[in-house]
């Protein structure tokens, strides 16, 4: 006899547990599928977010200690050691990953380990590579399978010397040289992470400018750090081809029309994600698909009803906050609630490269296209007490807001703690408060949150 839930959740990333969490702790009867129980936390927490950011600090602290000198500190250091800073990174994976799995456990999740296909509205056949198979039932399913990297056509990754940022993140040893072939936010953050470690950095980018999500103002700044930093940076640029050349790898890129050829010892390819989604049965149990992403409603269901959709698996910005969101909004949509459709003008971009780089809302030019009056105001880091005290003074701060009433449009950073920063921003955009409200508050000094009262027209 199969097995009846009355929610069915696939795939144990951020949207899915915590959709899974949310509606065990309101008394629903709750299973969770993946693959694995170690694929708990998905990506964000196994592969990316969480030992990225412990790596990053790795770098900075690395890169701080190389500047230590300037600060009056004697007393330098040799190098990194990545085995080290890897093994720290993964503690951390493995102390959160600890903390879901209790979570789960005692909120009486039942984890069931397995590949996920729907064969109807309100069943899943679950197979887990050996013989045979078992079909549970839902009354209702979540679909929050996440994605995976993006390759290029023609172009073999093999794991070793041409990777994912999978892979980069197994790297005991750091590579003398390396090519990263994408500048988006996992390019730009693997871009500043093994150029402070050490190694000989080229960054592609087949579009104008690095980030190109980002204000472009940003971005050109990011751009022009980047190459102070010793960061080779190749913009409007396309990988023609790789061919391995013993323990290395001679790689042609397009750079605006001329062949550029030259050996690296790694190659990681950063062109982005695509959504888990296929040999899941969606189409055949008639869920709308829309350009590989799963088509949702304003609360987060397909086109069938009883089964919806969170995370990577919507086209949507892939980040776990917003995986966050839309499996609460799922899951409230299930248990009955009429909320207002997410608004993903205000979702925060954070991007943690050196410098960071963070935004909300819109751009000057994209307000202009909107056909708002928009003015844009700044305030420079080297204006900033604190940034300047800590020698963290680059970057700026970003404004836009309306002419006529002042509400905030967008808001975009370059800088030291640019990452937190964006929240005051945030918020105020979902308030609809105006750049003077926002300028009016009393900040402690010094503080980096402080650049906010700095803001002038």
């Amino acid at each position: 006899m199969n097995q009846k839930y009355d929610i069915a959740v696939i795939g144990a990333g951020p949207g899915g547990y915590s959709a899974a969490l949310f509606l065990s702790n309101r008394n629903r009867k709750v299973c969770l599928i993946d693959k694995d129980a170690e694929s708990v936390g998905g990506v964000c927490l196994n592969e990316g977010c969480i030992p990225v950011k412990s790596l990053l600090k790795t770098a900075r602290l690395y890169r701080d200690m190389s500047d230590a000198a300037e600060a009056g500190v004697l007393k330098g250091t040799k190098g990194v050691d990545l085995k080290e800073a890897r093994r720290l990174a993964f503690k951390a994976t493995e102390t959160l990953k600890r903390g879901v799995k209790s979570l789960l456990a005692r909120a009486g999740v039942d984890f069931i380990e397995g590949h996920a296909v729907l064969s109807g509205r309100d069943r899943i056949k679950i197979s887990s590579g050996g013989p045979g198979e078992r079909e549970i039932s839902a009354e209702k399913i979540i679909v929050a399978s996440g994605s995976k990297a993006k390759g290029i056509p023609g172009v073999n990754i093999d794991g070793k010397r041409v990777m994912t940022s999978k892979e980069a993140l197994g790297l005991t040893e750091v590579p003398r040289s390396l090519l990263v072939v994408g500048a988006g936010a996992v390019g730009a953050e693997f871009a500043s992470l093994f150029s402070s470690f050490g190694s000989k950095v080229t960054l592609a980018e087949a579009t104008e400018y690095v980030l190109p999500f980002m204000d472009r103002e940003v971005s050109l700044s990011l751009g022009r750090s980047f190459r102070k930093r010793g960061i080779e940076v190749f913009t409007g640029t396309s990988l023609e081809s790789l061919c391995g050349k013993g323990d290395s790898v001679e790689a042609v890129l397009s750079v605006s029309g001329d062949k550029k050829k030259a050996v690296y010892e790694r190659v990681l390819i950063a062109v982005g994600r695509s959504p888990n989604t296929s040999g899941m049965g969606l189409e055949e149990a008639g869920v709308e698909m829309k350009n590989g992403f799963i088509a949702v409603d304003g609360n987060m269901m397909t086109s069938v009803e009883g089964i919806y959709a969170a995370g990577d698996v919507v086209e949507s910005p892939m980040y776990a906050h917003t995986a966050f969101m839309e499996a609460r909004m799922a899951s409230r949509s299930i248990l009955g609630a009429k909320e207002e459709a997410i608004d993903y003008g205000a979702v925060p971009h954070a991007v943690f490269s050196l410098p960071q780089v963070a935004s909300v809302g819109l751009t000057a030019e994209e307000a202009a296209s909107r056909g708002l009056k928009a003015v844009s105001s700044k305030a420079f880091f080297k204006a900033n007490g604190l940034a300047v005290a800590e020698g963290r003074d680059e970057g700026f701060i970003n404004v836009v807001h309306d002419k006529s009433d002042g509400r905030i449009l967008g808001v975009h950073i370059i800088g030291a703690e640019a990452t937190e920063i964006i929240h005051e921003f945030v918020l105020a955009k979902s308030a609809g408060l105006s750049i003077d409200d926002v300028r009016g508050v009393i900040h402690a000094h010094p503080t980096y949150s402080e650049i906010a009262s700095e803001l002038y027209s």
